[in-house]
């Protein structure tokens, strides 16, 4: 007899099968299946590869440790993100009180004087951002989140949320104010429509 598909499982099924019967396989499925977003949210919040990568691997530590803890009130992608904004807070908290070297100071000076691609620039800007502007910026714009799994994902209310957002929003336009005018006075520029 054939084993069914576990790649086509639900989470809940896979969670329980880890918990309840010591499924290995299982908790390897949910990590795969989940390691673009979690990656993603990091390097969002974070701005760089090295950081998200070890946020991510924080994130998967904690999965593997806490998930016995996981008490199927929020989905586990909404467990999963909340599990994602602590680590990056964490880590970014660290990093801190860390000192920059001054020769990076320069190096990202000069990287931001000679990228004028529209990624890089709002990228940049969301690193300009508070980190709870950039988390709730991120997580509705860049994942395409709703306020109530923000909510759920940060474990703040709705109302806070909405206000980072639109916080965050006015910060990036004023950050990206004089770089998208002169982008929009380019020839040939394609005009974002609002």
């Amino acid at each position: 007899m054939q084993e069914p598909d576990r790649d086509q499982d639900p989470d809940d099924v896979l969670v329980r099968a880890f918990v309840g019967q010591g499924d290995k396989d299982a908790l390897e499925i949910l990590l795969l299946r989940h390691e673009r977003q979690v990656y993603g949210l990091a390097y969002r919040v974070l701005g760089n590869k090295a950081d998200a990568e070890d946020a991510m691997q924080e994130v998967f530590l904690n999965v593997f440790r806490r998930v016995r803890t996981f008490k199927h009130d929020s989905t586990f992608k909404t467990w999963l993100h909340r599990l994602t904004v602590n680590a990056c807070y964490d880590l970014g908290r660290k990093k801190a009180r860390t000192p920059i070297p001054v020769e990076e100071v320069a190096t990202q000076s000069a990287n931001r004087i000679r990228s004028l691609d529209t990624t890089i620039v709002i990228e940049d800007a969301l690193n300009q951002l508070s980190l709870d502007h950039r988390v709730a910026v991120t997580m509705r714009h860049l994942l395409d989140m709703t306020y109530e799994e923000i909510s759920a994902a940060t474990g703040v209310p709705v109302g806070t949320v909405k206000s980072r957002i639109a916080r965050g929003r006015a910060a990036l336009g004023e950050i990206l104010g004089p770089q998208a005018e002169e982008q929009r006075s380019e020839p040939g520029r394609l005009r974002e429509q609002s």
